[in-house]
């Protein structure tokens, strides 16, 4: 006969079980996850593509004040999302998904650059030098309240489940692709709120099916606004080419089909076509199962540090507070304010990170 912790809610009660059972489920505390939600340091606009550019200009300046005032120590024009496991031998210390440097293209690529692969690495790896800047930029937003920490507290094998995640991203080489498209738990690559997403889904900390609406932006993409300018024609298939409409229908690009563009002529920046997403001027894709709006359009959903800070922000002014399926506290870290979901009688999704649900707005672990 064995003994076994049964978890309701964030009590736990003892209870005998029959021999042979699956192995109990874990429910001690072990450790937290802290998600560091930096949000750009002006709203961006997310109604065009052009006042999507015209914002992170704007944010661009007020990112430069902030370093200047010394309340930060990098700009983060369009926010940051890092994260800290804190779990014994499983912990991992301060990093995130970054990349970049190719913000030239911006120039001539149109709502292409939102798709496009450029290089990343982990904040943590020295061979871009900012490990020591990103800490010292964490703390700077934290002493002056310029971030939001999201904290799950968690048991072992939670702690195990990131962990082995993480290892395994890493191993892959898949942080080498910074990409809006890109979908971190299949190893394609990720945004740094791409992947501070993808450590809560593939805990199965929270539904993903209430976490993308509450965190990312959806939108369907005209072809004439996505250009390739030098390029070879076409973007890399990724995870994310997935959206939700107004009406409520969900569309998914084609599995494994990249999207083709002109790789010949730009789209400049602030250019009319820009000052929509789509339009009459979209052009039919040539794209085998592309159907409906996707003939013309791409969906693509993103996670958004922006919406992660503003919907934790609001969780904060109403806690103690049901948000997500879970209930939060809330605290006060130097300036910084914190939210905190006591997770540690939640088991950890047991399906391969690969193998979720294609649909976004779907939980991870559906059929």
């Amino acid at each position: 006969m064995r003994i076994v912790l049964l978890c309701v809610t964030a009590a736990c009660t003892t209870t005998d079980v029959l021999p042979d059972t699956p192995e109990a489920p874990d429910c001690e505390p072990a450790g937290r996850l802290t998600l560091y939600a930096l949000p750009p340091p002006v709203a961006l606009d997310w109604s065009s593509p052009n006042n999507l550019l015209h914002s992170v200009q704007a944010s661009r300046e007020q990112g430069s004040a902030l370093v200047a005032s010394g309340d930060a120590v990098m700009g983060h024009s369009i926010g940051h999302v890092n994260f800290e496991l804190d779990c014994g031998d499983d912990s991992i210390p301060l990093t995130g998904q970054t990349g970049g440097g190719y913000e030239w293209q911006a120039v001539t690529d149109g709502a292409g650059l939102l798709l496009r692969d450029t290089p990343g690495a982990m904040d943590d790896m020295e061979l871009i030098g900012d490990r020591a800047e990103t800490i010292a930029d964490v703390a700077a937003r934290q002493a002056s309240g310029n971030l939001t920490r999201i904290t799950f507290i968690i048991n072992q094998r939670m702690c195990r489940r990131i962990k082995s995640f993480v290892d395994a991203y890493v191993h892959s080489g898949a942080y080498r692709h910074y990409s809006g498209a890109f979908r971190a738990r299949r190893m394609e690559g990720a945004g740094c709120a791409i992947f501070g997403a993808g450590l809560v889904d593939v805990g199965g900390l929270l539904r993903r099916s209430l976490v993308t609406p509450a965190w990312a932006r959806t939108t369907l993409i005209g072809s004439a606004r996505i250009a390739d300018f030098l390029g070879d024609g076409a973007y890399r298939y990724g995870g994310n080419l997935v959206a939700r409409d107004e009406s409520g229908t969900h569309w998914l690009w084609p599995k494994y089909q990249d999207v083709p563009t002109s790789a010949s002529t730009p789209i400049w920046i602030f250019s009319p076509v820009l000052d929509a997403w789509s339009g009459p001027e979209d052009a039919p894709f040539d794209v085998p199962g592309a159907s409906g709006e996707m003939r013309t359009k791409v969906p693509f959903t993103i996670y958004d540090p922006q919406l992660m800070a503003e919907w934790a922000e609001q969780v904060w002014r109403d806690a103690p507070a049901t948000s997500l399926g879970a209930t939060w506290t809330a605290s006060t870290i130097e300036r910084a304010h914190e939210i905190t979901y006591d997770a540690h009688c939640v088991q950890p999704q047991t399906i391969p990170f690969t193998a979720d649900n294609d649909d976004l707005f779907e939980d991870s672990d559906a059929p």
